[in-house]
């Protein structure tokens, strides 16, 4: 008869969370170093190549691996002659390991990635797989806490959000939690684009600042020292002026402000529509816009030019002068600019789908329509819009 051991001893390859060293685990409890977070137009994330050396810190080389579980081509579309766009989808596995080589845990997730409006179908295909690959690694290792991004995932907060573990014996405080002491690091830098022409590169920013996690329209830190009561300019809009780094890529408040027409003011706003301003934010535009009308029609009766004696003067008759003040609004005028705000805004928005910055939405208006998006009509850019859509359900396809 055969007797089985009522008490059987693991397999030596199996690992688990006691197998971390104490020096590990205090620093995947630590915060954050806020110098390693990107902020580009909004978005906090990390670099692909710092979350890889941060892997080799804390499990060393040899101490993780990642794995392609899929990489597929997903779109190849020539948005214009000679200029393509591609995408990817990549699957990656992360496993890490202890120091002897024991597999403690995986994780698999995806992601997306493009290559766009690249004169290069090969650049194109690099750097979508490449951008795939590393956003696809980066959401794998999130699962390892704060030295690899979860916190950013609170709304871009750098303060730790892990602090603790019940399956270790760590400290259960956030004043305990001290990482092992390391050299300080230079601030991190974005990886080196791919040597193609300069507005490629410039377009492979904007792309991988959109595909970062994090709270978009950051709200800047509070500078310790703030100027005189006395001093500081009086402002009718609430000074909510967006970060350098934690905003929109301009001004849009001063752009407002410095609207020498309506139709100027339109395409301000449709531009910060299109960015993905809050509506808070666009109240303040609003209220710029109705500030400025009140302005206009307090000094309209002021600016008009008295008539009567003017008739009176001797000489040929000479054709009415055009008044250089603000004329009275005209409601039906208003909602036709308001039309074709909303149109350009909408063009802009399905343009952003597609990873394309206004510059070269103009060109596809002039190549098709003749003008810039500013001066297409409201039917023009219902129609470019449309196609544009389509192109981005083909590329979601």
């Amino acid at each position: 008869m055969t007797v089985i051991p009522l008490h059987r001893n693991a397999p030596a390859d199996l690992a688990g969370p006691a197998d971390l060293a104490v020096e590990q685990v205090k620093t995947l409890l630590a915060p954050i170093n806020p110098s390693r977070v990107q902020n580009l137009r909004g978005q906090s994330h990390l670099e692909a190549w710092d979350v890889r050396r941060w892997l080799n810190r804390v499990f060393g080389f040899c101490g993780w691996a990642d794995e392609t579980l899929e990489l597929a081509c997903v779109s190849q579309v020539e948005i214009n002659p000679g200029r393509w766009t591609v995408v990817y989808r990549a699957q990656v596995r992360l496993a890490v390991k202890t120091l002897d080589g024991r597999v403690i845990s995986t994780w698999d997730d995806a992601a997306m990635g493009d290559g766009i409006n690249q004169k290069s179908l090969g650049d194109a295909h690099d750097q979508a797989m490449k951008t795939a690959l590393s956003q696809a690694l980066k959401r794998c290792a999130v699962n390892l806490g704060d030295q690899f991004g979860l916190s950013l995932y609170n709304d871009g907060s750098r303060a730790a959000v892990g602090l603790w573990s019940a399956a270790h014996t760590a400290p259960k405080t956030a004043e305990s939690v001290e990482a092992p002491a390391v050299p300080d690091d230079a601030p991190v830098k974005p990886e080196p684009a791919p040597v193609v022409e300069q507005q490629a590169a410039v377009e492979q920013q904007v792309q991988r600042s959109t595909r970062a996690e994090g709270g978009p329209w950051e709200t800047p830190p509070p500078q310790e020292q703030q100027a005189p009561p006395q001093q500081q300019r009086p402002r009718a809009v609430p000074d909510q002026q967006p970060a350098a780094q934690g905003g929109p890529s301009r001004d849009y408040l001063a752009d407002a402000q410095a609207a020498e027409s309506r139709e100027r003011f339109d395409q301000v706003r449709a531009a910060a529509v299109a960015e993905g301003a809050p509506q808070e934010y666009l109240a303040q535009l609003d209220a710029v816009a109705q500030q400025k009308e009140q302005a206009a029609q307090q000094r309209a009766p002021k600016q008009q030019a008295p008539s009567k004696p003017a008739a009176k003067k001797a000489g040929p008759a000479r054709p009415a002068a055009v008044p250089s003040g603000p004329v009275t609004p005209d409601p039906e005028a208003d909602a036709v600019r308001q039309q074709h705000a909303v149109a350009v805004a909408e063009f802009l928005a399905a343009g952003k789908a597609l990873a394309l910055d206004p510059s070269h939405l103009d060109d596809i208006t002039v190549a098709e329509a003749g003008c810039k998006a500013a001066d297409c009509t409201v039917e023009q850019l219902a129609g470019l819009t449309a196609d544009l859509r389509a192109a981005a359900e083909g590329v979601a396809a």
